[in-house]
């Protein structure tokens, strides 16, 4: 089914299915993180908070990570998250790289 946006364009419908490999695949990235922290010798618990929109009308959707003495602010679009293609995969592990960086 398709909806249309306020400037006239089709969209598909929000659905629970995007919501949950949304959720999905921010979960991997804190994972990633804390992960990566752990490696570089940071046995620290991540914490984390969000500033989520609903879609990509919403614009950046933003990920905080924080360690006991630091934050790391990840801010990717709604499709680069979501997104299959390369480039979009390379955004998110790019994003991902410069948390870990800024953490330890």
């Amino acid at each position: 089914m398709q909806i249309t946006d306020k400037g006239g364009m089709d969209k598909k419908q929000f659905t629970i299915e995007m919501a949950n490999e949304f959720h999905r695949r921010m979960a991997s990235i804190i994972d990633a993180v804390q992960a990566g922290i752990w490696e570089a010798g940071l046995h620290d618990l991540l914490g984390y908070d969000s500033d989520y929109g609903f879609g990509q009308q919403r614009g950046i959707q933003t990920l905080v990570l924080k360690t006991g003495h630091r934050s790391a602010y990840l801010r990717l679009y709604w499709d680069a998250i979501l997104g299959e293609s390369q480039a979009d995969r390379q955004l998110v592990d790019d994003a991902v790289k410069r948390a870990i960086n800024t953490l330890v």
